[in-house]
Order: structure tokens, then sequence, then C-alpha cells
């Protein structure tokens, strides 16, 4: 019977490591903590403006005098994907 009761044991043995085997493999399913929870605040899309201020006539800046008003505007532009290097802006 020693015979026997030793296959046993060496089945058990062999069962147990597959098994423990086959838990240390990873499953494959991973999921990301955004993808899983809402943050409040944080939107999806993606919000881009440029302001406009109004006041008395002829007391604000154009693109002729302020350099940088056509400047931010070719920034803002260019990120959007518009190029207008070289164009004559209006």
């Amino acid at each position: 019977m020693p015979s026997v009761h030793s296959a046993r044991v060496f089945q058990m043995a062999c069962a147990a490591l597959l098994a423990l085997a086959l838990s240390s493999m990873s499953a494959g399913a991973t999921s990301r903590i955004k993808d899983l929870a809402n943050i409040e605040g944080v939107r999806q899309n993606q919000l881009i403006g440029y302001g406009l201020v109004v006041g008395l006539n002829g007391t604000g800046d154009t693109l002729n005098n302020i350099p940088f008003t056509k400047q931010s505007l070719q920034a803002m532009l260019e990120r959007m994907g518009v190029n207008i290097r070289g164009a004559t802006i209006r």
C-alpha cells in the first residue's frame, strides 16, 4: 500500500503546483482607475475660447498697433489646426 499512498501524495502535490501556477498568471483583464471613477470638476471635452472686451469707440487695441493681440490670436488658431502665418488678418 505504500506505493498507492505515495502516488496519491504525488498527484495531490502536482495538483497543488498546477493550481498555484494558474493562480499566479495574470488574468489579463486589468482596469484603470480613470475608467472606473469620475473625478468631480474634470471634463471630457476641452473648452477653447478667445475673449472680446468692448468699450468706448476708438479706445481698444487693434491688430495693427498692438503686436501681442495678433500673436495671441495666431497662437490660438494654430493650436486649433488653422495656419494663418503670412496671411493678412483684419
